[in-house]
């Protein structure tokens, strides 16, 4: 009886305005597994603008349950549309540096960063409406993802993205 493969998790990561959701969505369906979605777009205390450490442990705890429920029932991996690094540059940003209390489990196999879309897209949570300060933010995400496996994704459509994060996946 061959042995079975062991959980993925895969994190898109990047700046805001990057097509981080619409190619987890791609991604999750093209492979059949779970998507766990941004917890940041639902969760009150970003709604209203009033962000603090608390905030962020809270949105870290919500995405790792989650992850680990797709782990719990048996599902080969699962594909979050975002993670703790979102998190850390994220504080970084507001000058309050946060990390996790807990590291996440199940621990992130492959980061996939998506680079800032040229056309910006309004959205109430966003705030960099200019691509060069998403090219700054994004330069942020290489930087923490040097010594990480990740991919940079490429590609100006969601079909071309996804195209090119499967000729390049790893398992």
């Amino acid at each position: 009886m061959p042995a079975s493969s062991p959980f993925r998790r895969v994190v898109l990561t990047g700046a805001e305005n990057s097509g981080k959701s619409t190619l987890a969505r791609a991604l999750a369906s093209h492979l059949k597994w779970p998507r766990v979605d941004e917890a940041a777009r639902t969760h009150p205390e970003v709604r209203n603008g009033k962000v603090t450490l608390d905030t962020f442990d809270d949105l870290h705890v919500r995405q790792t349950e989650a992850a680990a429920a797709a782990a719990h029932e048996g599902h080969p991996g699962v594909i979050c549309d975002t993670g703790d690094l979102v998190l850390k540059v994220w504080s970084e940003a507001l000058d309050t540096p946060w990390h996790p209390l807990s590291p996440p489990w199940p621990p992130v196999d492959l980061y996939l960063l998506c680079p800032p879309l040229s056309e910006w897209e309004p959205d109430p949570l966003r705030t960099m409406p200019r691509l060069e300060d998403r090219l700054a933010v994004h330069a942020v995400f290489q930087a923490h993802l040097t010594h990480r496996d990740h991919l940079v994704v490429e590609g100006a459509t969601v079909e071309d993205r996804l195209a090119h994060v499967l000729s390049q996946w790893p398992w």
